[in-house]
């Protein structure tokens, strides 16, 4: 997607519901781990090699990557320049843009939501958002061309397909003028509302359920999350997932006294290109925005890679952080089930995150039945439960004519393995 990530913004609140408590739970002990039973020292600094080579050879313009098995750190390490022109190195802790990883996040504060039984994943989306009533199929043409051509679709969008991206929403504007939901749009005054209601007149790439298609489905069911709620996106967020999750680095909008760990955004079109700035500056600075109206569920959350690898271990874990339970066990197995149900062929996906078939783990190292997705501008994560691994990359770039990076480490992390 070309800057189409989109950023929601707060809209009309309705009765609130009051949060369930956060159950905490026993965990039963583990004998004790030896990491140097599981890991290789030794190949471990091959890792430091792949990276130092990876920034010396301009594939990333910096790095943070961050292993966790069962639980503990056994790789952390931060590579490059925070600051280009100034010099001043990475630290662990810089506050990269989640971009698209916003998603998983709001898929868990849905879940919750789930859990209570505010709701069925097979809703029809109508149910809640009647906008999205008699949804239409796209057939040929374009609405910039003056010709675009639609029929009504086979049947209704469920809250499912939203999670799955099998809804058939896009990120193309086939008819509507959906600029406001990117990053660089200077209107400031359109509300959550209102950048739903123009999503929901955009075609649909193929009938609900009939395929896989990555776009808004998210930033739909960001907005779905409030009128369920009855909360704003960041409140919900910050109290189902946020909090629970010690998530402390992670915001839609930096407060000023984080705002310095947000990393340059940097750019390299092609390998001659010289490493420069991104281009856009308000895509640059929108996580320092001082308006502050946009909650986007599809995108828009800022945070340390850290702060990610506790969502990741929650997922691992079927559900618990530490002693606390997010999500049930079962709920957590339904979201890494497929559901496409053959929809888009090999591929799976479930409920916000990207699942590794047989073919796809043996093109790579992971595990089938890895999960994983990935942020625009260079964040990736890999949940392993065979290995009992999570595998974070942050990096800070837009428009970059390389992106081998993530899996070099990726590889060099799974060779590291005794």
């Amino acid at each position: 997607m070309k800057r189409l990530s989109a950023l929601l913004i707060a809209g009309l609140l309705f009765a609130s519901i009051p949060c369930k408590s956060v159950e905490h739970v026993k965990v039963p002990k583990e004998s004790k781990i030896k990491l140097e039973q599981v890991f290789s020292s030794k190949s471990l600094k091959n890792v430091d090699k792949v990276m130092e080579r990876a920034i010396q050879k301009e594939a990333v313009p910096s790095a943070v990557c961050l292993v966790k098995y069962k639980g503990k750190t056994v790789y952390y390490k931060a590579f490059g320049k925070a600051d280009r022109a100034s010099g001043k190195p990475l630290r662990k802790d810089a506050i990269f843009r989640n971009a698209s990883q916003t998603k998983l996040i709001t898929t868990v504060a849905l879940m919750t939501l789930y859990e209570e039984g505010l709701f069925s994943l097979d809703d029809p989306v109508k149910k809640y958002l009647p906008e999205f009533s008699n949804p239409v199929v796209r057939v040929s043409g374009s609405y910039e061309g003056g010709d675009l051509v639609t029929r009504p679709a086979k049947r209704e969008i469920t809250i499912r397909q939203l999670l799955s991206h099998s809804s058939g929403i896009s990120y193309d504007p086939y008819d509507q003028d959906v600029r406001v939901i990117c990053y660089n749009y200077a209107d400031s005054t359109i509300n959550t509302e209102e950048i739903v209601k123009r999503i929901a007149k955009l075609p649909l790439r193929h009938d609900p359920g009939e395929g896989f298609t990555y776009g808004f489905g998210l930033d739909v069911a960001g907005r779905l999350a409030e009128v369920i709620s009855g909360k704003r996106l960041d409140e919900l967020i910050k109290e189902r997932v946020l909090d629970p999750l010690n998530m402390k680095d992670s915001y839609f909008y930096l407060p000023k006294a984080k705002a310095k760990r947000l990393v340059p955004l940097y750019q390299k079109p092609t390998a001659e290109d010289s490493v420069t700035l991104a281009a856009d500056s308000l895509e640059r600075f929108y996580p320092l925005s001082p308006i502050q109206n946009y909650f986007g569920g599809g995108a828009g959350i800022s945070g340390t890679i850290e702060d990610y690898s506790h969502l990741c271990e929650m997922i691992l874990n079927k559900g618990v952080y530490g002693k606390t339970r997010i999500l049930s066990r079962k709920t957590v197995e339904q979201m890494s089930s497929d559901q496409l149900f053959g929809a888009a062929g090999d591929y799976q996906f479930g409920l916000g995150l990207e699942i590794a078939t047989d073919k796809t783990a043996a093109l790579t190292m992971k595990s089938p039945g890895s999960l994983r997705w990935g942020g625009y501008y260079g964040t990736e994560y890999l949940i392993d439960p065979k290995e009992d691994l999570v595998i974070l990359f942050y990096t800070n770039r837009v428009s970059w004519y390389n992106n081998s990076a993530w899996g070099d480490f990726m590889r060099a992390v799974y060779m590291s393995l005794y």
